[in-house]
């Protein structure tokens, strides 16, 4: 389970099928519109180096904000919204199958535990 700080989240909204952009990378699903404005989306799984297991324009999108544009990360599906607190938070620089340099900390809330991305790594190497 995977987690991203909420201060970065703009909105969550259910996938639509993208416009594939020619050339891009695997992880790039492509372009949407929403409200005017296009949006590159991201395969999450996929830009983590995970399987993807999402079909075109299924699961959810959480529009993130990245150098004043907002960016698509296409997720399974969106759990919670939970408050963790910081003090609670492990800073860890190595997971099985997880990028180090993808992991921004470790917690736990509700019996789960995730991972917090830091997502500037994340998507510095698909939208340069």
């Amino acid at each position: 389970m995977f987690a991203l700080e909420a201060g970065a989240v703009q909105e969550i909204l259910p996938a639509t099928p993208p416009t594939r952009i020619p050339g891009a990378p695997e992880a790039v699903r492509g372009l949407v519109n929403v409200r005017g404005t296009l949006v590159t989306v991201i395969d999450a799984a996929e830009a983590i180096g995970l399987p993807s297991g999402l079909a075109t324009g299924s699961g959810t999108v959480i529009l993130v904000e990245r150098r004043s544009r907002p960016v698509g990360l296409a997720v399974d599906e969106v759990l919670d919204l939970v408050s963790v607190a910081s003090a609670s938070l492990d800073d860890r620089a190595s997971l099985p199958g997880v990028r180090p340099d993808l992991v921004r900390a470790v917690g736990s809330a509700a019996g789960q535990t995730f991972v917090q991305l830091e997502t500037d790594v994340l998507l510095e190497p698909l939208l340069p």
